[in-house]
């Protein structure tokens, strides 16, 4: 408590004595949390597309609605090689020619998915609407089971391991 009859000065001072340690406090722990942003420029919450799947169950979730986005992108630039040429590619070279020269497609990770090898696309025959156009190389061991493009080149199914390999022998 300040008494009423104390110098005009001292209550200035005083919250001065208070304040300045709290505001030095601050300043540290920002740092100290700017620093470790800094240290690691990636979200570890958000997937990164590519590669096996997570082996974990809330990481495969994130990462399979990731690579659901990707596959759909695969399939919409195949509709559009299909509009623009009147016939599907040939080989992976032919589609992979035509995804590179569009900047969307490698910002989208296409390029990157399918010259790595984590996304498998099947060129012949031509797939008809429930066959297999691309899907996941590796299966998630936990539930055994990939996503899969469909050729219709928008729907992307979750198929088991022994779905999937019935639906591949048809081609």
């Amino acid at each position: 408590m300040i008494r009423k009859d104390a110098h005009p000065t001292v209550a200035p001072v005083l919250l001065a004595l208070l304040v300045l340690p709290a505001l030095a406090g601050c300043t540290k722990k920002v740092a100290s949390t700017a620093e470790t942003a800094t240290e690691s420029n990636e979200n570890p919450l958000r997937p990164k597309p590519g590669g096996a799947p997570a082996q974990g169950l809330v990481q495969r979730g994130g990462q399979r609605q990731v690579n659901q986005q990707l596959l759909r992108s695969i399939g919409q630039y195949y509709a559009l090689f299909r509009t623009e040429n009147g016939r599907g590619p040939r080989d992976l070279q032919d589609f992979l020619g035509y995804v590179k020269d569009d900047p969307n497609a490698r910002t989208a990770n296409i390029p990157q998915a399918l010259e790595s090898g984590w996304v498998v696309m099947v060129f012949s025959p031509e797939p008809s609407g429930s066959e297999i156009l691309a899907y996941e190389k590796e299966a998630f061991q936990t539930f055994q089971n990939r996503l899969v493009l469909l050729g219709d080149g928008n729907s992307v199914k979750l198929m088991s391991e022994p779905e999937f390999q019935t639906a591949l022998k048809k081609r």
